[in-house]
């Protein structure tokens, strides 16, 4: 601080040097002591107005401190530091407008003012007028290049605009001034996230709490990016410790909730809602959060309590409580309710996810309304939104698909130059795979066959992946039918270990692992399962094909080819000859059961099924809705179709689409012949 000459009776030079010491050493309790002292003995002087200003502020006397602050610079007008301590003082306080009005004045005393100009960064920063805080951060930056913090502060403006390289360049820049800068780390990680390259994020995370042991932020942050790789027991310890550090971490307690609804710990997921909910009401995430949860666990009565508690406490993000609102009223068959709250919500305020999710529930109004075209159109807006997402473009679906075209060669191939026969003698688990195309029926007969007092269904879990990774190379067809009987053995106890986290093996007679696209696996089935039986879903392959365009998969590598007609169409018929192919040369053994034909005789199918599995008939098994409504989760886009009577309405669907789909009956014609369509 610099002392300020005025002509009237002032403190002595030693006093004014002590109280300075006093301050810059941080003995701010003798230095409001002696501050006090000088401005009761000269109250005149704004220097001693000015340290006392600042020495309360340090000591979290805010109130104190706006009074000494206010008087120092009533009493020099012209002292541009004595506004820029008024202004943090009022920033402290909130008084937002106030503190811009003192941080100007401040530059306009002295333009090249350098905290002042960044400080009026952040103030425009919290006011959220984002492009004049970019311009005072720049400022900054042109009078002192090598200050590390407004080239961090900089990469937070640019990454809220979307500008993510040059937000990277910013911290990056951040970092090579200032090589121990936390929150530059931890802010680069962030970015990172978004950009999807979540290795790189995760070692941004882990240096930034290297630096800063007590970094709950940079704990609650990392969190998310090992949820994206997978990881989600560690994102849960990350999460936790973030709470250790910060308890009433509301940001830490919702996306703890998110961890634990990923793990299927519902009840825990919900509980976290919950906390971030009492310890910020007002919290919108949260409430939102928790919607989701509830619709996904068929408690919907409860989303309409949530929303009507955010409009009446006036929460942010509106349109996506609307939307919630007019899902509930949708699954209430309220349909005349829910297109007009629909038509209320501008959709591209919602957030992404939710954007998509929007527009395939105003897609399925149009069509329960049966105005099928504007149906088309709005399902087709819905999927170039998903194909326009970062998260759609890193899935990398073409080479996934490129894959399977790559096992019909070699299927083909083998079954030119060799016979196959199993040497494998299995003297483990055979368990049954329900198989079949994407919304081909595979959840309605898993909740069917869950009910059965002696079976045990696994619902879409990858424990087939997991043990092909167990295996440590990427097998061709050739190697998988190559494999001996003791490296079969070891990945079939690989296979059950993953099993037993998952059920009590040998409790019941049959288990069933459901997973739809494990038809694209049946080379490497029926090599470590050589006696597995297989049921197989087929629906008419057209009610498919549309059903599976117009659904909300999560996106991973197969499922990102789900939002293109023709490229669903190119992959069922990939699929169905994969199964064609394996049919043959494996001989396995399939009972096939049509979707339409269980809606038509339900006992007459469902008993024939039994028969496969060896099992007899239970009157229980009509009553599977109750089932599907006791489970707390289904894990699939059928989760609120289940818990419904069985309907017809969905066979045959295609015929209203008719003409986008005539193009591709042509390419479908030997799987409609085939399967009897």
């Amino acid at each position: 601080m610099k002392k300020i000459d005025v002509n009237f009776k002032k403190p002595s030079q030693q006093q004014l040097i002590s109280l300075l010491e006093l301050y810059q050493t941080r003995k701010y309790s003798d230095a409001e002591k002696l501050s006090a002292s000088i401005t009761q003995e000269f109250p005149k002087h704004p220097f001693a107005w000015k340290v006392l200003g600042a020495t309360l502020k340090q000591m979290g006397k805010i109130n104190e401190s706006l009074v000494a602050n206010q008087k120092s610079v009533q009493l020099y007008p012209q002292d541009s530091e004595a506004h820029n301590n008024l202004a943090i003082t009022l920033k402290e306080l909130d008084r937002l407008n106030e503190a811009e009005a003192c941080y100007r004045k401040a530059i306009a005393l002295k333009p090249e003012y350098i905290e002042a100009h960044n400080n009026l960064g952040n103030i425009l920063q919290r006011l959220n007028r984002l492009d004049e805080a970019e311009a005072c951060y720049r400022k900054v930056i042109s009078l002192k290049p090598q200050y590390a913090g407004p080239h961090c502060s900089l990469g937070n403006i640019l990454q809220i605009f979307g500008r993510l390289d040059k937000a990277e360049a910013c911290y990056r820049r951040a970092i090579t001034l200032k090589p121990d800068y936390a929150e530059a780390y931890n802010n680069l990680g962030n970015t990172l996230h978004v950009l999807g390259r979540f290795d790189e994020a995760e070692l941004s995370y882990r240096k930034a709490i290297v630096l800063k042991t007590d970094y709950a932020e940079a704990y609650n942050n990392l969190s998310p990016t090992l949820y994206e790789l997978g990881r989600l027991n560690e994102a849960e310890t990350s999460c936790r410790q973030a709470i250790k550090l910060k308890p009433e971490y509301t940001e830490a307690h919702n996306n703890l909730g998110n961890i634990l609804q990923a793990l299927d710990r519902l009840d825990e997921a919900e509980a976290c809602y919950r906390k971030a909910i009492t310890l910020k009401p007002d919290y919108p995430e949260s409430h939102l959060n928790l919607c989701e949860l509830l619709e996904k666990m068929n408690r919907i009565d409860e989303i309409s309590f949530i929303t009507r508690y955010a409009f009446n406490k006036n929460l942010k993000m509106k349109s996506d409580f609307l939307y919630y609102e007019a899902l509930y009223e949708f699954r209430k068959e309220n349909y005349d309710t829910a297109d007009e709250i629909l038509k209320s919500i501008n959709i591209y305020e919602l957030l992404e996810y939710r954007q998509i999710a929007a527009l395939k529930l105003k897609g399925d109004l149009f069509h329960y309304r049966k105005n099928y075209s504007a149906a088309f159109e709005t399902y087709k807006i819905k999927n170039k939104i998903i194909m326009d997402s970062l998260e759609y473009k890193k899935q990398d679906s073409e080479k996934y698909f490129i894959k399977q075209r790559e096992v019909i060669v070699q299927l083909k191939k083998l079954q030119e130059n060799s016979s196959y026969k199993s040497v494998i003698r299995p003297r483990w688990i055979q368990p049954i795979f329900l198989i079949g195309f994407p919304r081909s029926g595979t959840t309605l007969l898993d909740t069917i066959l869950r009910t059965h007092s002696n079976i045990d269904v696994l619902e879409e879990l990858p424990i087939l992946t997991k043990m092909k990774v167990s295996l440590g190379y990427v097998p061709t067809i050739s190697l998988i039918e190559n494999m001996d009987n003791k490296e079969v053995e070891t990945a079939s106890e690989f296979y059950i270990e993953e099993l037993k986290k998952y059920i009590e093996v040998g409790k019941k007679k049959i288990i069933i692992d459901k997973l739809p696209l494990n038809i694209l696996e049946l080379p490497l089935i029926n090599q470590i399962f050589p006696k597995a039986r297989f049921i197989l879903a087929l629906r008419h392959p057209l009610d498919c094909i549309l059903s599976c365009w117009m659904q909300n998969f999560k996106l991973n590598p197969a499922m990102a080819n789900m939002v293109e007609l023709k490229r669903i169409v190119d992959f069922y018929d990939t699929a169905m000859t994969i199964l064609k192919l394996c049919k043959e040369r494996y001989s396995l053994n399939i009972h096939i059961i049509r979707y339409e034909d269980l809606v038509l005789d339900f006992d007459e199918n469902v008993s024939a099924l039994l028969t496969f599995l060896g099992l007899d008939w239970e009157d229980d098994l009509r009553n599977y809705q109750k089932t599907a409504l006791s489970r707390k989760k289904i894990n699939t886009p059928s989760h609120s179709q289940v818990i419904k009577p069985i309907y017809k309405t969905a066979s045959y669907r295609w015929k209203n689409y008719e003409k986008y789909l005539n193009p591709f009956k042509k390419q479908l014609e030997p799987w409609l012949l085939d399967y009897g369509y």
